[in-house]
């Protein structure tokens, strides 16, 4: 589908992922991408979803004199509750959702020269959520959070720069910290024979992801937390990009090994001298608590990958009070949702209603007093 309401550009949808692979990668060369908008990440998340009912709606916008592309938006549509609804490729694992843009081009009045041409080219759908968006992308401004309607998150993101020399940065740490590591790191090793240890193949990796399957859900289970990582098609993701990672260098996985036993876990997307962490674990048995493993497998990998040549790590989405001791700058992020029928109308309402009393801690205690409330009511 072609949308042609501006002289300078064509929108085009793609709904399927073979039909614009390669086109993603060659504007990848040109433009910004976290771990998160490289044909690694988005390739693998299509074809781990398409299967279960989502449809890929894949925006092109491409420049009419010269036919390049100038920016492309992994988007998709589903229905939830009977509500057609277009979104990021997400579906709570994408930490960061952004358009990939070339960093050449700039695009001088975004909001009504191309937006209204991407929204008239879109499948028919109730509404339009986009969340998680980072408000630049690279040195340049993200396009899509410079639109009338966008909104501010609740969540950021959490970058540690840790610039050319390893010893400048961990100067940066607090003292405190820094001595808790040096001492724990030494007790670990002379105790127990610790290790950091790089998986390097997949017989490694397979067996290092199930260790940290375990010990994750263990953990969640032990909070009470809802999560993903249950679910067969993400478990198969999750190894798609662990395995095939590794093969092109967009996956790094390291561990911590006492003796032989795997006691925690750390798996990353890498995207030229950016990686993310996406996913850690550490052992649930007492014994190892006192030693702080998640902390500790974070600082050790963070140092072999500084060695390699990564000068930007992120900790991803989330406030975790950990984060701080490892120097994090907060990137703020946007979001955008937009009713595309009467039915998105009530719903947006809702959502937006859900969204400020859970902000609200004395809205959300009445709230809940009065669900608690509704069964013996009606019975």
């Amino acid at each position: 589908m072609t949308a042609s309401i501006n002289p300078n550009f064509s929108v085009e949808i793609a709904s399927t992922w073979s039909a614009v692979s390669d086109r993603w990668q060659a504007l990848g060369r040109h433009a910004f991408a976290s771990p998160f908008q490289t044909a690694h990440w988005i390739g693998n998340w299509y074809e781990a979803f398409t299967p279960t009912g989502i449809e890929p709606v894949i925006v092109s916008v491409v420049e009419r004199s010269s036919g390049r592309d100038l920016m492309m938006i992994p988007l998709m549509r589903h229905s939830q509750n009977g509500v057609r609804r277009i979104e990021f490729a997400d579906l709570w694992i994408t930490d960061y959702n952004a358009p990939l843009v070339r960093s050449d081009y700039n695009f001088q009045d975004f909001a009504r020269e191309v937006w209204p041409a991407i929204l008239q080219a879109l499948p028919p759908a109730d509404v339009l959520t986009l969340q998680k968006m980072p408000l630049s992308l690279g040195p340049n401004v993200n396009p899509l959070t410079t639109l009338s309607s966008i909104e501010q998150s609740d969540l950021s993101g959490h970058i540690v720069a840790l610039g050319d020399n390893w010893d400048e940065y961990l100067s940066t740490l607090s003292k405190s910290a820094r001595r808790e590591l040096r001492r724990r790191s030494t007790k670990f090793v002379n105790e127990n024979g610790g290790r950091l240890r790089r998986i390097a193949n997949s017989d490694e990796a397979l067996e290092a992801l199930q260790v940290l399957e375990a010990q994750q859900t263990t953990r969640l289970a032990a909070q009470g937390a809802k999560h993903v990582f249950n679910d067969p098609v993400y478990q198969e993701l999750y190894r798609h990009h662990l395995l095939r990672g590794l093969e092109n260098g967009h996956a790094v996985m390291f561990v911590l090994t006492a003796d032989t036993e795997i006691v925690a876990t750390f798996f990353a997307l890498k995207n030229d001298d950016h990686t993310t962490l996406i996913r850690i674990s550490q052992s649930q048995d007492p014994v190892w608590r006192p030693l702080g493993l998640g902390k500790m497998i974070i600082h050790q990998a963070l140092e072999a990958l500084h060695a390699e040549g990564c000068r930007t790590f992120d900790l991803s989405v989330g406030s975790h009070r950990y984060k701080d001791e490892f120097r994090v700058e907060p990137v703020p992020m946007a979001e955008l949702t937009i009713p595309m029928s009467l039915r998105g109308t009530p719903f947006i309402a809702r959502r937006k209603a859900i969204a400020y009393i859970s902000r609200k801690p004395r809205l959300m205690a009445l709230a809940r007093s009065i669900a608690d409330r509704l069964p013996r009511l009606a019975s």
